[in-house]
């Protein structure tokens, strides 16, 4: 796959040395051309950690999440007072990195972006602004979620919510880049409502997905909606319930990795698959039928039916080999379960990084998010497949 000019651009400036925030909406190569950047780095010999404020995130980016990274502490707003002492060994490693790429960069507060300037500081190590910088991602998908006690408490000390309101940010000397080709829609009329949406405004053209016939997966912004669906889903059929329990090691949750901890499907009922198999044409969100026979399971998708097999996930954090000069991702934890869980309906969080031929956005209890709505809109490859639920 050939790079565009924008894509070229920014792997040239990172490849110079240059700090840079990547951002651009939903389909435009953000993922592909970050894969081909660490790569790119590691030849060169540079010691890269991938991050993200989110387990699910982390896992997706090949990484750690910045919180277990730099031991921070997960509630409230980081000061440089509740930042830790870590351990030598951890120290030497946080001193060694070359390049720290965070993705999902609307998830991350500007406390927490300092809170990894001031864990370095306070353990002797460089400062962050010697290091190279490259953020990634969409400021107008979702936002970090705040209960109103730590809003009020972060806005004491920064102007806003966003990570560039950093006291560290203006002295990264950021390079921002912007992908605007889209290369998940090819409907010019679809993409400029979307970009209304993720703009803020209103689109008539969306009027008309209201009303028809739910299709497809139902993405809604509350869990309370999405749990009434697949309950009423699985109710509906009538075949032998299973259930399947994880096999869990190590300080994990199965949530960090967008699976259950315990699966309960009935033969016939709808489920989604959770990653992207190497053994057949299942992806990540492909949607089809959960099928138990003769003591195997399957997910039929059409007419074929594929082996389900229990996978197993692991739990990494960078450490530094000092033979090799190089940091290096360890097993601290590992989750063995199936890869499925219920499709009748998603949350629109969860669906964050998926994309489904057929989508029902559920809009009878209103967006509550800065982002929902353009995430849902977006997840959809075609606007044929698209369904609107209102009241």
């Amino acid at each position: 796959m050939s790079l565009s000019t924008k894509q070229s651009d920014f792997l040239g400036a990172v490849l110079a040395g240059q700090n840079v925030f990547l951002t651009g909406k939903a389909g435009t190569g953000k993922t592909f051309v970050v894969k081909k950047a660490i790569e790119e780095l590691r030849i060169l010999g540079k010691k890269v950690v991938a991050l993200a404020p989110t387990g699910i995130a982390a896992n997706n980016v090949g990484g750690q999440t910045i919180h277990s990274m730099f031991n921070l502490n997960p509630f409230g707003v980081t000061s440089f007072e509740n930042c830790n002492f870590l351990k030598g060994e951890k120290r030497r490693m946080l001193d060694a990195i070359d390049v720290l790429l965070i993705d999902e960069i609307s998830m991350l507060r500007p406390d927490i972006l300092d809170g990894i300037n001031w864990t370095l500081l306070k353990n002797g190590c460089a400062p962050l602004s010697t290091k190279q910088v490259i953020f990634i991602g969409d400021l107008k998908q979702l936002p970090s979620p705040l209960d109103d006690n730590t809003r009020s408490v972060l806005y004491q000390t920064y102007d806003g919510e966003e990570f560039f309101n950093a006291k560290i940010y203006p002295k990264l000397n950021v390079t921002n880049i912007e992908l605007d080709e889209v290369l998940r829609q090819s409907n010019p009329d679809f993409i400029e409502a979307l970009n209304i949406i993720r703009e803020g405004g209103k689109a008539e053209y969306f009027r008309k997905f209201v009303g028809t016939e739910p299709k497809g997966v139902i993405l809604a912004p509350h869990n309370a909606t999405v749990q009434k669906y697949n309950k009423l889903g699985i109710d509906a059929v009538n075949g032998d319930l299973f259930e399947y329990h994880a096999e869990i090691t190590g300080n994990l949750k199965a949530d960090d990795f967008n699976l259950e901890t315990v699966v309960r499907v009935k033969n016939g009922c709808k489920i989604m698959y959770l990653v992207n198999s190497k053994n057949n044409d299942l992806v990540n969100g492909t949607i089809g039928t959960f099928v138990s026979h003769a003591g195997c399971q399957y997910i039929r998708v059409g007419e074929v039916d594929h082996a389900l097999n229990e996978v197993e996930f692991t739990k990494k954090e960078y450490v530094l080999n000092d033979a090799k000069d190089a940091l290096e991702l360890k097993v601290i934890g590992t989750i063995k379960q199936y890869p499925i869980k219920l499709a009748y309906a998603l949350s629109i969080h969860k669906s964050q990084g998926l994309t489904f031929s057929e989508v029902t956005v559920d809009l009878t209890r209103p967006c509550f998010q800065r982002g929902q709505m353009y995430v849902a809109l977006s997840r959809v490859t075609t606007p044929e497949g698209l369904r609107i639920i209102t009241n």
